[in-house]
């Protein structure tokens, strides 16, 4: 009797150790499918697209996502957003999410697909509830994110990676995230003016002058020579550490000339400005400069002067750090100094 034990006691440990041979690579890894708590919380900074930081009244929780966490009806994980989440226990010790859900309820909207258009940006840590704020070339955009969106294989959205929407007017006036998807490749050819040229992304570097722009990217560091036939208008502004986007070709010296420089630009409301009342003062542009607003250093002390569309620009096609000029500025309708007009000395 003790040897059949003993026999069939073998036969199962061979019959073991052959289906865990068999078995793929992380079979074992699987989690229980069996929901066993469903908790409320608030999203926290350092969230990503593999593990959700949850602030709740418990504590703090790292709940994983993986591919089949249902996010359906909550795409946008971003830190301050209160989330439900159905949570199970894995086998690698980590509780999973199964589900997240939101408690905003979506209005029904009609949408006008023939409107659509396309915009690649970065999604803004702005970005609240349904509406995503996204930082583009040409500025901040605000848009509705639906249960219809089709992100096509994204699973969910975090803020400071960069996706490329589709979207299109609603019923509502708003502009509605119709797809969402990663973005193309960094790199993009195109024409400009009958001009064959590429571009790409990357940050203003240090060496950056007025006539030369060094851009820092994720190729190395990259020459521009800006010329009268640049088109600097919505990239005057050329702080080192600034993100810009430059369209560039070869020219007959053989030096890469920027055909289009766009820097990054904040959306902000319109105002008028009482030019009877201007004054002029002079200073160096200050590094913390950006295309919305001027900081200058004068000899009183460091001036914030609003840049916009109506502001012209002499004898300075770009700003650079340091650089020496003589401001024109006036008081606008927003109650902030506007620079009328940026000569260079």
């Amino acid at each position: 009797m003790r040897m059949r034990r003993n026999g069939k006691r073998a036969a199962a440990l061979v019959c073991m150790i052959f289906f865990l041979a068999v078995l793929p690579a992380g079979a074992l890894q699987v989690r229980a499918a069996e929901v066993i708590a469903t908790v409320s919380g608030e999203i926290l900074s350092g969230t990503t697209e593999e593990l959700l930081l949850l602030s709740t009244a418990q504590g703090r929780m790292e709940i994983r996502l993986d591919s089949e966490t249902d996010a359906s009806a909550c795409k946008v994980l971003l830190p301050g957003r209160e989330i439900y989440v159905a949570v199970t226990h894995g086998s690698d010790g980590y509780l999973h999410a199964a589900k997240i859900t939101s408690s905003v309820q979506e209005k029904e909207n009609t949408i006008d697909y023939s409107t659509s258009v396309t915009v690649t940006g970065e999604i803004s840590g702005k970005t609240k509830e349904d509406i995503l704020y996204l930082n583009t070339d040409q500025g901040e955009m605000q848009i509705r994110l639906d249960s219809s969106t089709n992100l096509e294989g994204i699973q969910v959205l975090v803020a400071g990676e960069t996706y490329q929407i589709t979207c299109a007017r609603g019923s509502d006036a708003w502009l509605h995230a119709v797809s969402i998807s990663d973005t193309a490749p960094a790199v993009v050819t195109e024409t400009i003016n009958g001009i064959s040229v590429t571009t790409l992304k990357g940050t203003v570097a240090d060496r950056t002058k007025d006539d030369l722009l060094y851009l820092s990217t994720d190729g190395g560091e990259m020459q521009f020579v800006i010329d009268g036939d640049s088109d600097v208008s919505n990239g005057r502004v050329l702080m080192p550490g600034r993100k810009v986007t430059v369209s560039f070709y070869r020219g007959s010296d053989a030096y890469l000339h920027a055909a289009r420089i766009v820097g990054e630009k904040e959306s902000v409301s319109a105002a008028s400005v009482d030019t009877s009342a201007s004054t002029a003062v002079m200073g160096t542009v200050d590094g913390k400069s950006t295309e919305n607003t001027l900081y200058l250093n004068t000899a009183g002390g460091t001036m914030e002067l609003r840049l916009d569309s109506s502001s012209s620009f002499s004898n300075c096609r770009v700003l650079v750090k340091g650089r020496q000029v003589v401001v024109v500025c006036a008081r606008g309708s927003d109650a902030y100094m506007h620079a009328v007009s940026v000569i260079g000395l």
